[in-house]
């Protein structure tokens, strides 16, 4: 990953975990949900970071594709 990543704690709906945008500039901000345990947002986190690592937001595969290869 050579991209430079942002990571920022935020509130977010409960049902949402984490997002990552990606920025024209290749970076990334990845927005953790500030109201889950702190085991948790470590655990979104990691998700968040193997999006990344797999060039997700760079290929036109399903979602559902997507989401299986970063656990």
């Amino acid at each position: 990953m050579g991209s430079n990543i942002f990571v920022r704690t935020i509130p977010l709906p409960e049902t949402v975990r984490a997002v990552t945008l990606p920025n024209s500039d290749c970076t990334f901000d990845i927005y953790i949900n500030s109201r889950l345990p702190q085991e948790l947002q470590y655990k979104a986190l990691e998700h968040e970071l193997e999006h990344i690592r797999q060039d997700h937001f760079y290929n036109d595969d399903p979602v559902w594709l997507n989401e299986s290869e970063a656990g």
